[in-house]
């Protein structure tokens, strides 16, 4: 289950990940069941450290993670 307002690593990826709302947040619906996701860092499913590319997943909890917003 994804949190309310998590931060998602900049480097997970879908097709609707590419694109942006008109706030500029990026638009990834992480209880979308039909989404393959990719990490930009491996270029397949899953991150440099074998776990799954998927927002449930993809937190502050792994080496690999970078945040969208630094600050």
């Amino acid at each position: 289950m994804v949190r309310e307002n998590q931060t998602f690593c900049i480097m997970l990826r879908t097709k609707m990940g590419y694109f942006r709302s008109l706030e500029g947040e990026r638009l990834i619906n992480a209880d979308d069941t039909t989404a393959c996701y990719n990490c930009l860092l491996t270029q397949r499913p899953v991150g440099p450290d074998g776990m799954p590319a998927d927002p449930a997943y993809c937190g502050n909890a792994r080496a690999c993670f970078r945040p969208e917003h630094q600050g």
